[in-house]
């Protein structure tokens, strides 16, 4: 009787366990996914969609190895043409491109 009790135990921690990482796995594809989104229809008409494109001067950021205090910087005030992001886009926004460019490294 106690070794049923205890194989039902751990078939509950188990499923649990599964439970807890296909959450955080479905969560962070769904981060993932925006990321994504808010690179292409920001980012992506000059850097591209892999960050090598170079339109109108923008940075190759598959070679960027800027910090992320750095990106912060850059995307939220601009830099040359590029627009300042920071009026558009919110602080956890502009986070999330910033995760995605690092993605984008080589």
């Amino acid at each position: 009787m106690k070794s049923s009790s205890i194989l039902k135990r751990k078939s509950t921690s188990l499923i649990i366990l599964l439970f807890i990482a296909s959450t955080g796995f479905s969560q962070q594809k769904d981060k993932n996914s925006n990321s994504k989104s808010i690179f292409e229809n920001k980012c992506a008409k000059c850097h591209g969609k892999d960050g090598t494109k170079g339109l109108f001067g923008a940075k190759n950021l598959q070679k960027s190895k800027l910090s992320d205090h750095d990106y912060f910087s850059i995307i939220s005030n601009g830099k040359n043409i590029m627009p300042n992001w920071g009026k558009r886009l919110t602080q956890n926004q502009i986070d999330l491109v910033i995760q995605y460019i690092k993605l984008l490294r080589h």
